[in-house]
């Protein structure tokens, strides 16, 4: 049991050192975008990182980001809000998403859910929920 603690330690602190990012806000109405799967221009081992980083989070972090993403998309992330304006599960802005703490750059909905969860999640822990005024 110990072991496996210390592993689960090891590998949140390898995964933060991974990432780095500054901070930005945003969030808005959204619209449905069908197909909300992955996009491939996400790397493999990029969304394992990040799919490891997700279940580091506290029960409780990954609690408040399904129920935002579900607030804000329906927890698609591949959404589009705002005439394009906001996009992904958490509906980004594009230049918040750039700006946020462990992003990957590019578009949101370029990424799969965990990834833009792990995202909101970081931007959350630094802001507060500000970001996401109606459903944070």
């Amino acid at each position: 049991m110990a072991r496996l603690g210390l592993t689960v330690v090891v590998v949140g602190l390898l995964s933060l050192t991974v990432f780095s990012g500054s901070v930005g806000a945003a969030s808005g109405g959204i619209s449905r975008n069908p197909g909300g799967g992955t996009s491939s221009s996400a790397s493999s081992s990029s969304a394992d990182r990040y799919e490891r980083v997700w279940f580091s989070l506290a029960p409780g972090e990954r609690r408040w980001a399904n129920r935002t993403a579900d607030c804000e998309s329906g927890r698609n992330p591949r959404a589009i809000g705002g005439g394009g304006m906001y996009r992904g599960a958490f509906q980004f802005m594009k230049s918040t998403w750039q700006a946020s703490p462990k992003s990957p750059g590019g578009d949101p909905i370029a990424y799969p859910y965990r990834t833009q969860a792990v995202v909101a999640v970081m931007l959350m822990r630094r802001d507060g929920a500000g970001a996401w005024p109606v459903c944070g």
